[in-house]
């Protein structure tokens, strides 16, 4: 089994159909062995995991997490402002990749990045990659 942030398999079929399958299926799934040889020598560039979007896996790096977290954060937090519609759908580039998500999607994806990043910081500082 991955180590999952969101654990996607866990979301109700209500939630499914309130939300839509594109925020029921997002997740982060961490890599099951991060090398602290990695992580010693160079942690910017240590593979994390994968974020899942759209059916869609993008590998990131310590260094990707971080950038990715703070812009999609700044986003959600703009759109969260503004008080936009819920239907509507606003792009989101991620590693050359973009992604039409809507109001509640970005929320949820910025809480996955943020919560993932923290996880590898916290797993860092416990000593869990030796």
């Amino acid at each position: 089994m991955t180590n999952s942030i969101n654990q996607p398999w866990a979301i109700s079929d209500k939630f499914i159909a309130r939300y839509g399958e594109t925020w029921a299926n997002m997740d982060f799934e961490i890599e099951s062995k991060i090398s602290e040889k990695n992580f010693k020598s160079e942690p910017m560039e240590c593979l994390i995991g994968h974020l899942v979007v759209c059916n869609q896996k993008i590998a990131m790096r310590y260094k990707d997490l971080i950038a990715y977290s703070k812009a999609v954060s700044t986003t959600s937090n703009t759109v969260y402002a503004n008080k936009v519609n819920k239907h509507d759908a606003f792009a989101i580039d991620i590693k050359d990749r973009s992604f039409n998500l809507r109001k509640h999607e970005i929320g949820k994806l910025n809480q996955t990045l943020a919560d993932a990043l923290h996880c590898a910081m916290r797993g860092y500082e416990l000593g869990l990659y030796l």
